[in-house]
């Protein structure tokens, strides 16, 4: 694990002066990304890639996937750490030389989570509609950090039922399994000792429905139900948050179902693409996902009752978009420190496809607006006239220690053959309404940026810095940036 040479850090510091401004405090390689047709590292729905425990002291953990040293045709999942105390300390790093991954499809990312009562790392990974695929490590692994050595003998085997849900007919809960996603439950969220969630689809693109379980220290898995079920649809969440009061939020799209029985399914797309989504919803629950209810407070769904959120619940569609409106599934969401849920989507119903940001206020209003082109951004990149229906996702922050409360976008160009990636950022005060651009480069963004936002909040533990998960042509790196400005 290397720091990248003086060209390649030139590169991703080709800045303009802005008002406001980034400063890049560290690049670093974590290994040489596959060169498949299709990324497996670096997707939206990647949640989380890298992930930071405030262990003493800190460490920074990242998921990826490298190529086997003598067969590119098969793939490793692979975990890697670093110290975070003071001064970045290099990666060290470990591949489960046991699992071969060889499917060319991007939806097979690795997803990693930790427990913060027994130091479990779990990394769910390599499925697209297949059986689950699911590893953990002893405990206290995150917690005694520097009393183990860091290699793939912490985890036990393969798994494809979660430990402790062996009540459940894992040839129906554990099968057809996409995008597993885990979350941190804060202290402020009403769990019964539960400190980490898993959230998976189980079906297929246009006819699946999304699962909750949670995890319990020194305990296991439990079911929480299906909170959001399809029907001829699917719903593509935007992803999970917590806010400051412990709700659990989640916006979505719908895709609808397009019989293609006897036809040939491409592995990426359609007939059952991204044109067939539609409408951008929400979601939230105050019981950590028992019971869920829409944008008024009216309760909508209910787990023990087996009453998920389906399409026809009552308020759920915030913004009616039409199929072929141009919404995207699985872009991003985030919430900020003080408790508004912020949406990064895309539309075309103007004409013309456009990012947009969508925002929920601290009363549940809900606002819509395109973000500005080139000239208003003073953007030498021209990132937000790019974007296109089925082109790389972004990711929208909102660092915790803003004294603006400022909401960052990062975002990467659309445009063919094009890498530049631009970081827009804009205030309370402003209304979100005041963009500006506060870093961006001409290269280095192959495809679609993660974070993490566990290093980002200093209250539980991270250290302010904003931390990025890149590919950078063959090159899977990780970008640090000062937050000081923002």
């Amino acid at each position: 694990m290397r720091v990248l040479g003086l060209l390649g850090t030139l590169l991703l510091l080709s800045l303009r002066v802005y008002a406001a401004s980034l400063t890049v405090l560290d690049v670093t390689t974590l290994g040489e990304d596959p060169q498949t047709t299709n990324r497996l590292n670096g997707e939206a729905f990647q949640q989380d890639a890298l992930v930071t425990f405030n262990a003493r002291p800190g460490f920074q953990y990242a998921a990826y996937y490298i190529s086997d040293a003598s067969n590119t045709s098969v793939r490793h999942p692979t975990l890697a750490r670093r110290a975070l105390n003071g001064t970045n300390k290099p990666w060290e790093s470990f591949s489960f030389t046991d699992y071969n991954q060889t499917e060319d499809d991007g939806h097979d990312i690795i997803s990693l989570g930790i427990s913060h009562g027994d130091g479990t790392l779990h990394i769910g990974f390599d499925q697209h509609d297949n059986d689950l695929n699911y590893r953990v490590s002893q405990a206290g692994v995150a917690t005694n950090p520097t009393e183990v050595n860091w290699t793939s003998e912490l985890f036990g085997s393969l798994l494809d039922q979660l430990p402790g849900t062996e009540a459940l007919d894992k040839s129906v809960y554990f099968v057809n399994v996409t995008y597993p996603r885990f979350l941190s439950i804060p202290d402020a969220a009403e769990s019964n000792g539960a400190d980490l969630l898993l959230e998976l689809r189980v079906g297929r693109s246009g006819l699946g429905d999304d699962w909750l379980y949670k995890y319990t220290p020194n305990k296991g898995w439990s079911q929480i139900g299906r909170y959001l079920q399809g029907v001829n649809n699917n719903a593509y969440i935007n992803g999970i948050d917590f806010d400051i009061r412990g709700n659990l939020l989640t916006s979505w799209t719908y895709r609808d179902y397009v019989n293609d029985t006897g036809q040939i399914v491409a592995v990426q797309a359609g007939p059952n693409g991204p044109e067939n989504n539609h409408d951008l919803n929400f979601a939230y629950s105050a019981d950590l996902g028992e019971t869920w209810l829409n944008n008024w407070n009216q309760t909508i769904a209910n787990m023990t009752a087996q009453e998920p959120v389906v399409p026809s619940s009552a308020g759920i569609v915030i913004f009616g978009i039409p199929k072929y409106g141009g919404i995207l599934n699985q872009e991003a969401q985030t919430v900020d420190n003080q408790g508004r849920l912020h949406v990064l989507n895309r539309e075309n119903t103007t004409g013309t496809e456009r990012w947009y940001h969508y925002w929920r206020s601290t009363t549940a209003h809900w606002t819509r607006t395109p973000l500005p082109l080139a000239p208003e951004l003073e953007s030498a990149n021209n990132i937000t006239g790019t974007p296109t229906v089925i082109g790389k996702r972004g990711k929208v922050v909102a660092p915790p220690q803003s004294p603006h409360h400022s909401v960052l976008l990062i975002l990467p160009s659309n445009a063919e053959n094009s890498t530049a990636l631009s970081i827009l950022r804009s205030t309370a005060a402003g209304h979100f309404r005041d963009w500006e651009t506060v870093w961006e480069a001409p290269s280095g963004c192959g495809w679609e940026p993660l974070f993490d936002r566990y290093r980002l909040d200093a209250s539980s533990g991270g250290d302010g810095v904003l931390s990025l998960f890149l590919v950078n042509g063959t090159a899977i790196q990780v970008v640090d940036f000062d937050l000081t400005d923002v």
